[in-house]
């Protein structure tokens, strides 16, 4: 069995964050932007305290990655004070390393996380190949979400 090492990403972590992004970026079919790893790298570190990262590793190699935006939840009769909910909102695997539960592992970290922070609810959008992945660690499918893009 390979081993998969996840760790969360710190603010020395701000270009491989940004390298992974890029590859998740062009995997997806996006193009090269010159000084997008720097950009990236100012903007994450800046956000990084909500904005948390979890990197995987396998062998000397970054594996993949899971990159969330934490919302605080404002005050609500009977909700403790520390809610909140995690969206990850960038998970991403490479070819690579796929097959290797490198996913489930980032996913655990992120969902491990949460609860010691006290948040209450992590969220993602699951295509149909993350799917069983995001089901075995427990996620359930919720009411359809719906997006609009402004321009």
């Amino acid at each position: 069995m390979t081993d998969v090492r996840t760790r969360p990403a710190g603010p020395d972590d701000a270009l491989v964050v940004a390298g992974l992004t890029l590859q998740c970026a062009l995997h997806r079919g996006g193009t090269p932007e010159p000084g997008f790893l720097d950009r990236f790298a100012r903007a994450w570190s800046a956000q990084v305290r909500t904005r948390p990262a979890w990197i995987a590793e396998v062998g000397d190699q970054h594996a993949g990655y899971l990159q969330a935006a934490i919302v605080p939840a404002l005050p609500w009769p009977g909700r403790s004070e520390a809610a909140g909910v995690l969206l990850v909102d960038t998970f991403f695997v490479r070819p690579t390393h796929r097959g290797l539960s490198v996913g489930e592992f980032l996913l655990r970290a992120a969902v491990d996380w949460s609860g010691a922070q006290g948040l209450t609810e992590v969220r993602m959008t699951a295509g149909k190949f993350t799917r069983p992945m995001v089901e075995r660690v427990g996620f359930v499918a919720h009411d359809a979400a719906h997006h609009l893009e402004l321009s």
